[in-house]
């Protein structure tokens, strides 16, 4: 939740500190204050075991296999579609000059994530991975058809209702596949699928927005979303238990 905030607050921050003072003192305040969070989480070491005590860390080739692969996968192809979503819906806008409204459609967009991402935590049961997965992807599709600023800022809704429950679904799967001893690799196994989703998104989208359109590049991005979601169904049947503990909640995606 507090990363769907980010997102909301964060550019509207930013757009005032680079008005209000100069751009390289606000990017110098920027890269300070992820210092200062850094050393923050550095002093604070929350605890990656679930029993006190150290022990030897598995071999990766113990549990780095074919469940936990598909699990970074979807964190991969979620961010993918995210990152897409994103790129694709301000090309379309900018086409039609109204690049302006894009903040407003970014934030109904968080909006829908920050609230379908409270109930997802909440949840006693909730939905598989692959089943959230495929939301994201068919959620997208009508944002590649777009239209006004108006409407596209209504498409994003239930794109944006998924966003959070993939996310943290993902990190729930890896956290639940890992052994207590690699479980702080795992998570940063992660945070290195969601930095690539990213990667591969800009390049990829940027190409075919510039040589097709941005409804073909945030199509193929939702074409890459259900194959993983169809891999991950048959993968993880059986891997992950469909309830969690009582008392327990879904796990923070960006940790």
């Amino acid at each position: 939740m507090a990363s769907e905030v980010s997102f909301i607050v964060g550019p509207a921050v930013g757009t005032v500190a680079v008005l209000a003072l100069p751009s390289t003192t606000a990017l110098w305040s920027v890269g300070a204050a992820f210092v200062v969070a850094t050393a923050a989480l550095w002093w604070l070491d929350p605890a990656v075991r679930s029993e006190p005590g150290r022990t030897d860390p598995p071999s990766m080739r113990h549990w780095l296999g074919a469940p936990m692969v598909t699990a970074l996968a979807a964190a991969v192809a979620a961010v993918l579609v995210l990152s897409a979503t994103e790129l694709a819906a301000v090309a379309a806008l900018t086409a039609r000059g109204e690049t302006g409204w894009w903040a407003l459609a970014n934030t109904v967009w968080c909006l829908a994530s920050l609230a379908c991402g409270l109930v997802y935590g909440v949840a006693a049961r909730p939905p598989s991975l692959p089943v959230l997965l495929a939301g994201l992807a068919l959620g997208t599709v009508p944002v590649a058809f777009g239209g006004p600023w108006w409407l596209v800022a209504l498409l994003l809704v239930p794109a944006g209702a998924f966003c959070a429950p993939a996310l943290s679904s993902s990190a729930e799967a890896v956290g639940r596949l890992a052994p207590d001893g690699a479980r702080g690799v795992a998570t940063g196994l992660h945070g290195s699928a969601i930095m690539l989703g990213a990667a591969l998104a800009q390049p990829l989208t940027g190409v075919l927005i510039d040589r097709v359109s941005p409804t073909v590049a945030l199509l193929a991005a939702v074409g890459i979303c259900l194959v993983v979601a169809t891999g991950a169904g048959v993968a993880l049947r059986g891997e992950i238990p469909p309830a969690r503990p009582a008392g327990t909640s879904a796990p923070d995606p960006m940790a």
